[in-house]
């Protein structure tokens, strides 16, 4: 089952860059990882899929449905993390959780406390006391709680120290594995790609350098780390192996 797909979408920002166009797509269970450098294109196309933009060419359907012209019915079954996710600093954080729950009918709370207990998160602890790495883990119980079928994740792991980067690559990869939770992810740390993607985009001033399975792509570059690939594909380390665009 797909759970989103994208057609010859380009959506043009300003006068000096232009996204696309881009044709991929997501199945169910499957993770995919996002590389570029900033400005590269990555918020926009994550934006584009939670129907904050629209596309100015081409078609992007979520569940089937135009996430811009049918936002609740596209969020209700998606969770979307931003890098920097807003709070309300004098909340607590099972305060907050609730907040969030008014806006989903299918909020489970025995998931909510479920990952609260497994970040080993203080859920009478106020915002403002928590570090980042726990507010970032707050911010994910509050996108997935509802048990969405498409997490939406723009640089989860950015600042984060690498103990807690590895305990959120963790349960997301459980969360597709075993919920079956179709992830898209952008990030500037290839190790986290390299770490849970089973594919990947990526891009460089909104054009498109390689969209492929990420075993595929680290067997033909010749290469053991995304990172690699990346630099080859935009001609900064010579290539070891046969490389050629998507």
């Amino acid at each position: 089952m797909e759970v989103f797909e994208l057609e010859d979408v380009v959506k043009v920002r300003g006068p000096g860059f232009t996204l696309g166009p881009l044709s991929l797509s997501l199945g169910a269970g499957e993770i995919l990882g996002i590389m570029g450098p900033n400005g590269a294109g990555k918020t926009t196309l994550l934006k584009l899929l939670w129907g904050f933009l629209r596309p100015d060419e081409g078609e992007i359907k979520v569940f089937g449905r135009t996430p811009h012209l049918e936002q609740v019915a596209v969020r209700i079954r998606a969770g979307y993390l931003a890098e920097s996710p807003h709070f309300y600093e004098w909340m607590t954080a099972e305060r907050f959780l609730l907040f969030i729950a008014g806006f989903y009918p299918g909020w489970d709370w025995s998931r909510a406390y479920e990952l609260l207990e497994e970040f080993g998160l203080d859920a009478s602890k106020q915002i403002d006391r928590l570090s980042k790495g726990n507010r970032m883990k707050l911010a994910l119980i509050a996108a997935v709680s509802h048990r969405p079928q498409l997490l939406i994740l723009d640089e989860p792991t950015s600042g984060l120290d690498p103990l807690i980067r590895v305990d959120l690559l963790d349960t997301l990869r459980r969360m597709a594995r075993e919920a079956n939770v179709g992830i898209v992810l952008s990030s500037h740390v290839s190790d986290d790609l390299d770490r849970i993607a089973d594919t990947i985009l990526m891009l460089d001033s909104g054009s498109v350098l390689e969209y492929a399975p990420t075993a595929s792509l680290l067997k033909r570059y010749g290469r053991h780390q995304l990172e690699e690939v990346f630099l080859n594909a935009i001609g900064r380390i010579p290539a070891t192996g046969t490389a050629h665009r998507a």
